[in-house]
């Protein structure tokens, strides 16, 4: 049986987060969608109360900046003050560095420090629900593989390139998922990342994707397929046995511990504290 209930998709207007959304809105859910386009915004919207959810809304956000980012998480905890689900697909093409209005490289910005701070401000309504859930849509990329400098996160004394760029923000991610289990032991908040392969979005084939992302995104899986753990993991009616855990493979459902230095997801977690502080933006 599934569970329903007011549930925030933040990038839910196009792929994969609009596939779950979707998904969710059929079970007559609460849906929050959060992006930057009003048009499509609109029209998935319209989408939602089609399929089926008891009411749904769009939130203008942009989460390239840390005031763009608190101020989305304001928009979310107005909306409703409990939350039973938050699932954070976002994500953007670029073919080359490019750095925020903030002076943070946009990967990072996007696609790590937003998730963080949008998190950690709503745990309070996440917890309010009795069964709050975060979800990252991620690649399931092992921590040898992509393992984050933390003293280098902008790329100003490495050389910046696309995949090195993209692959640690998902490491950072799991980073964080994990330390805010350790925080939030006693909080009704469960953590997860569900890993995805190649799959036709927007996103990935945007004429700025570098070329491989293009070809992988032509011939890749559906949006609706991708979306079947995250669906999943809003909403069964009893969540994993693990409070954070990561689902690697996108055709099973099957959870794994993070497995990540401690240290160094006690070190991040202060540098986004930081980060947003000198934002004037205080992260509980």
């Amino acid at each position: 049986m599934a569970r329903s209930g007011n549930f925030v998709f933040v990038g839910g207007t196009d792929g994969i987060g609009r596939a779950a959304a979707l998904n969710v809105a059929r079970h007559g859910s609460s849906i929050l969608l959060v992006a930057r386009n009003e048009d499509r915004g609109a029209a998935a919207v319209d989408a939602m109360l089609d399929a089926g959810a008891r009411d749904a809304a769009f939130l203008k956000a942009d989460l390239s900046t840390i005031a763009g980012a608190a101020a989305a998480a304001q928009g979310i905890k107005l909306w409703r003050p409990a939350i039973h689900g938050l699932m954070h697909s976002a994500m953007s093409a670029f073919s080359s560095k490019t750095v925020t209005t903030d002076g943070l490289e946009f990967a990072f910005a996007l696609q790590y420090l937003a998730r963080a701070i949008v998190n950690r401000l709503c745990a309070d309504a996440l917890a309010a629900s009795g069964d709050g859930r975060i979800i990252h849509l991620a690649g399931a990329v092992p921590y040898r593989m992509a393992a984050p400098d933390l003293d280098d996160l902008q790329f100003e004394r490495r050389k910046w390139s696309f995949f090195k760029a993209i692959l640690t923000t998902h490491v950072q991610g799991f980073l964080f998922l994990d330390e805010a289990s350790r925080r939030w032991a006693d909080r009704q908040i469960g953590l997860y990342a569900t890993g995805v392969g190649s799959t036709r979005t927007k996103a990935m084939l945007d004429p700025a994707m570098p070329l491989i992302m293009r070809i992988m995104g032509r011939f890749g899986t559906t949006a609706e397929k991708s979306a079947v753990n995250a669906t999943r993991l809003l909403l069964d009616e009893a969540p994993p046995a693990m409070q954070a855990a990561i689902f690697k493979n996108p055709k099973s459902f099957t959870p794994a511990p993070f497995d990540l230095p401690t240290q160094e997801a006690e070190q991040l977690w202060d540098i986004t504290t930081a980060l947003a502080s000198s934002k004037g933006v205080y992260l509980p």
